[in-house]
């Protein structure tokens, strides 16, 4: 049985990722689902960071661009650029540990993957037959992913042919077991539905359940060292609106 804190999207904020870590329980488990890096200004002491927490982490579009195993040519121009920068900051080391990451990992009851079990690098479940699609193929009664930047809840509830989907309140407490379930945390360093704050998940596979949170930031701090690195204006700006 597992307590863990389920991360996604952190992007190279460093600050935000330090705020949740210092609002988290201690001594957990660390599951990241996919772009550590990519837009934001810290990528080698966001890999820093999680290596020293132990983390476990599966890659994301970001990482798979940053490590050099894929172009950037799917990507819009800031997402594009602030990668390409990201490849010149890191070392050799850290894009080789980006490349290593899995693609899709269990752990525990949960299966891991950034975007879904169809296409985990690029598909955004945004839809209750993208969630189903995604809960059909796993092989534990429940899931986790990222991609969107935005908490989602979607559970297909023993008995029921249909997947209720959701959007959580933060302090949302979801009952694991009922049913398969796939959860969403939202996005650490770059959310995008409406609240600036850090999103994040725990879970409890003992109590069988999943709390979602938020974690205010310093984010004229991020916007500052965003600008440093001389990153697309319009990246640092958005932070500020949580789009």
């Amino acid at each position: 049985m597992t307590r863990a804190i389920v991360l996604s999207d952190i992007h190279a904020n460093l600050v935000a990722l330090e705020a949740v870590l210092s609002d988290a329980p201690r001594g957990v488990a660390l599951w990241v689902t996919g772009d550590t890096v990519g837009y934001g200004p810290d990528p080698a002491d966001v890999l820093a960071a999680l290596r020293d927490r132990d983390a476990f982490v599966v890659a994301g579009n970001h990482d798979l661009a940053v490590a050099g195993k894929m172009g950037v040519n799917e990507f819009n121009r800031e997402a594009a650029d602030a990668a390409l920068l990201h490849r010149s900051l890191l070392s050799a080391e850290d894009r080789d540990l980006l490349g290593a990451m899995p693609l899709i990992a269990t752990r525990d009851s949960f299966t891991l993957v950034h975007g879904s079990l169809r296409d985990p690098v690029w598909e955004y479940v945004l839809e209750r037959s993208a969630a189903r699609a995604c809960l059909q193929r796993a092989e534990t009664p429940h899931c986790c992913n990222g991609h969107t930047h935005i908490p989602a809840v979607f559970e297909w509830r023993d008995g029921r042919g249909s997947v209720v989907a959701r959007q959580p309140r933060e302090g949302e407490v979801i009952d694991l077991a009922k049913g398969r379930v796939l959860l969403n945390p939202g996005s650490v360093g770059q959310p995008r539905d409406g609240d600036p704050r850090a999103a994040w998940l725990e879970v409890d596979t003992e109590a069988r359940t999943a709390t979602f949170h938020r974690t205010r930031y310093d984010i004229p701090e991020t916007q500052r060292r965003m600008r440093r690195r001389g990153l697309p204006p319009f990246l640092s700006e958005r932070l500020a609106y949580g789009y």
